[in-house]
């Protein structure tokens, strides 16, 4: 009899908890597809909280690589490479393991994409050729393109961009032939490709690259158009910023649940419950001890965040007695004092590949110099600053205009 009941009981639990895992996968079916929502909407900080709770409560392999390939796509605009690379890899070990080679082949390709963008070329290759070699069929070829052409743009190998991008078959391959023209100083190029994409784009990024070419590569230009294409760059540039603050504020977000997520354990906890009748009073208690941790943790980072600001706006008042008291011609002492006023910096930037020059400019942007200020340090023409700052920004994974606030987050 004992073993009847036993067995029962037993058939009545792999019941319960199947129910609890098929409506656990609808939720994470409908938090998908609102996050998705969000994100088209411009909310990613909405969107990432909905992601982050369909991949708490979701079990479908498939739909959790999707998930975490949404929330790291959000980390990329964000300028976080590094953490866009490690929520790839959890995206591509979803996909593997619901045998999904097409969409595990395309997950490889953006941490592929990472890597590029950091500037490991060799790494982004390999991963590249792992992608092709898991689903060598078309679907994948022009995106495997893009990530070639990118790592060799960013180890400024511009020759290999050219060869990578012709013909360009989409507009991401087109900007960058523009980009590899134009640090090349084949102006007219550059300018040619330049005027071909703009009238085709709406994408900021696109087009704060594209005024940037415009304005110091087009020789046939007047001044006045010269000065309404820069006008506009800076109306673009304001754009980004704003997108920035949005996606910087949803990655933070992100973090901070890898910290404190204590997903698993509460949905443990709420099956557990409804089997002995005690579920709901336990689940409403943990759910507000996990909400008061998570405004408390948001308040710290706001109060980190709020000292950061102005201990740099202290800096930046300070500038003049800093700049008399900096050994700009002795680069060792220079990164020495660079080191000890701002944390580390110039350790910092040697470890992304940054070379002499680009450490000595870093910390003129930082400081706010104006261009014909950077220009007599460096002993170069003020118009040479512009390209100087892309190549040093391209180097950190952004873009000229968000260089100073890169900088402020590396200080």
């Amino acid at each position: 009899m004992s073993r009847i009941v036993n067995i029962g009981l037993g058939a009545l639990l792999c019941l319960v908890f199947a129910g609890c895992g098929q409506r656990a996968d609808e939720e994470a079916q409908l938090c998908y597809e609102q996050g998705k929502a969000l994100r088209e909407q411009g909310e990613p900080a909405q969107a990432m909280q909905v992601f982050l709770r369909a991949a708490q409560c979701g079990h479908d392999e498939r739909l959790l690589g999707r998930v975490y390939s949404n929330m790291a796509n959000m980390c990329r605009q964000a300028g976080e490479h590094g953490k866009a690379y490690r929520v790839y890899a959890v995206s591509a070990a979803h996909f593997a393991a619901a045998e999904d080679t097409l969409a595990y082949a395309y997950a490889l390709n953006n941490m592929a994409w990472e890597q590029a963008v950091m500037g490991h070329k060799d790494s982004a290759l390999a991963l590249v050729d792992s992608a092709v070699h898991c689903y060598p069929r078309s679907p994948l070829t022009e995106k495997v393109t893009e990530t070639r052409a990118a790592a060799c743009f960013f180890r400024e190998d511009y020759d290999s961009v050219l060869y990578y991008t012709a013909p360009p078959a989409n507009d991401y391959l087109l900007m960058l032939r523009a980009q590899a023209y134009s640090y090349l100083q084949q102006d007219d190029s550059a300018t040619y490709y330049a005027q071909l994409l703009l009238p085709r784009t709406t994408d900021p990024f696109y087009l704060d690259d594209l005024y940037y070419i415009l304005a110091h590569n087009d020789t046939s230009a007047s001044k006045e158009d010269v000065l309404l294409v820069t006008s506009e760059r800076v109306d673009v540039q304001q754009i980004i910023e704003a997108r920035h603050g949005k996606l910087t504020q949803a990655v933070l977000l992100m973090e901070m649940d890898e910290r404190g997520s204590h997903g698993p354990w509460i949905m443990t906890a709420y099956l557990l419950a409804v089997l002995i009748s005690i579920g709901l009073s336990v689940w409403a208690i943990i759910i507000h001890r996990r909400h008061t941790h998570l405004h408390h943790e948001l308040t710290q980072q706001e109060a980190l965040r709020q000292h950061e600001r102005e201990r740099n706006i202290r800096l930046l008042v300070e500038v003049p007695d800093i700049r008399k008291e900096l050994p700009w011609d002795d680069y060792p002492a220079l990164c020495r004092q660079i080191d000890k006023r701002f944390h580390g910096l110039a350790d910092r930037l040697q470890a992304e590949g940054m070379n002499e020059q680009d450490v000595r400019l870093s910390l003129l942007v930082l400081l706010g110099m104006s261009h014909r200020e950077m220009a007599d340090i460096l002993n170069c023409s003020p118009k040479s600053i512009g390209k100087l700052k892309d190549v040093t920004a391209h180097k950190l994974g952004v873009s000229g205009g968000q260089l100073q606030q890169k900088l402020h987050s590396f200080a």
